[in-house]
Parts: C-alpha cells; structure tokens; sequence
C-alpha cells in the first residue's frame, strides 16, 4: 500500500532536494579559492503540504492493528523468542515486512547514489581545485621572473642615471671653478 509511505516519501525527497541545493556549485574565476556555491540564500524547501506534520500525521490508516504475541523458535539456543508484533492480516506482518526491507533496499540504493554522485562533484571540484592552484602557481612563477626582470632592469637604469649624474657634476664643477 503507497499511501501509507507517502509522508516518509514525502519527507525523503524533500530531504533529497535541499542536500541537493546546498550541493549545487557553480564554476567561477581563476581569482577565487576554495569551493564555490550558489550564492543566492537556499529557497525553503517545497512541500505540497504547508500543514505536514510529521510526528501528527491524519492520513495514517483509521483503524489500528491489534498487537499480536507471535512465537518463533530459536533452534541454536533451544529457546523460544516471544515479540509483539502489529498484525496487518497478513500471517504476522511477514508480507510487509519483506515490503518494508524492499522500502528500506530502495530507499538505501536511492540513498547510495545519491551519495555516490556527491562523491562524484567533490573528486570534480577538488580536480578542478588542483588544476586552479597549479594554474595560479604558473602565474606566480611567471611573474616572479617578470618582477626580477623588471628589478634587474631598474638596477641597469639606475646605474646609467648615477653614472650621468656623476659626469654632470664633473662638467659642473670645471664650469664653476674658474
């Protein structure tokens, strides 16, 4: 039966879309460091129930199952196991048990994947991170080398500049003294 699963549903998709929003990156400039998100605020999550209410929830079947005693036999303790078990008519909830753990299989793989495709984006970003570094790292050795040409430039000129001005002081004094 889906609608009895339908708020946990609910729930796991509305779960699934915010971690999915705070996931969402977007590729930017050489300029800027370290993960880059989406930088408008998070929406709140739709729901197509304002009112949902997790803990009341009216959409729950009316009638309750009665609690039923259901012993099962232990043969590699010679023990039996009494539970309380809640009896769908179903020879002791055996049938949506296995519905349950087909549920939870799903829910799991759902679950899996989706962790699977997070891994996925952060071996991306962490990729693209190593190949911004490596680019800014280029850029830094290229302008270091730029910087030291320019020094060494500077010093050449400089020497030129206090070599003439060392000669016109020469011609300075020889025109002054007479």
């Amino acid at each position: 039966d889906d609608t009895y699963d339908e708020p946990e549903d609910q729930e796991l998709e509305a779960h699934y879309l915010y971690m999915a929003q705070i996931q969402e990156v977007t590729p930017d400039v050489v300029d800027n460091f370290g993960p880059i998100f989406v930088a408008e605020p998070l929406q709140k999550v739709q729901n197509n129930d304002d009112n949902y209410n997790v803990f009341a929830n009216d959409r729950e079947h009316p009638e309750q199952p009665e609690s039923v005693n259901v012993t099962y036999s232990d043969k590699h303790h010679d023990t039996n196991i009494t539970t309380d078990s809640l009896d769908m008519r179903n020879n002791g909830g055996e049938a949506d048990q296995d519905e349950d753990e087909d549920d939870n299989d799903h829910d799991l793989a759902r679950e899996r994947d989706f962790l699977a495709s997070l891994i996925e984006k952060l071996k991306c970003e962490i990729d693209e991170s190593k190949d911004r570094k490596k680019l800014l790292e280029s850029s830094n050795k290229t302008l270091v080398d730029k910087l030291k040409s320019e020094i060494k430039d500077f010093k050449n000129k400089n020497k030129c500049l206090e070599q003439s001005n060392n000669h016109f002081k020469e011609a300075n004094t020889e025109l002054v003294t007479p």
